[in-house]
């Protein structure tokens, strides 16, 4: 599958983005790259899926799931250096 300029240009403007027409063959390269990438893994074959999850399985064990315990929301803006009000950290003004 190939995109079109024209289905480049529409999917900018559902993005709400303005390309120029430099932009829009640039971009229809990429996303035909990555499209073509995608069509490519599509076509691998069940069994070898299976061996690769069987390498990634043994690569990158699962971790164990461990229970921690949650703070409350006092306790944590007990910790903060900054005033509390209403319930929140109070912070400098950012707006010059």
């Amino acid at each position: 599958m190939s995109l079109t300029q024209e289905q480049i240009k529409h999917i900018a403007r559902l993005a709400k983005l303005q390309l120029s027409d430099a932009d829009t063959v640039r971009y229809q390269k990429d996303l035909n790259s990555i499209v073509d990438y995608i069509d490519m893994l599509n076509s691998v074959g069940a069994s070898e899926l299976a061996h690769i999850d069987e390498t990634f399985s043994v690569l990158l064990p699962l971790r164990d799931d461990v229970e921690h315990k949650t703070l409350s929301r006092e306790a944590l803006l007990a910790c903060s250096p900054k005033k509390i009000v209403n319930h929140q950290i109070a912070i400098d003004n950012i707006m010059h």
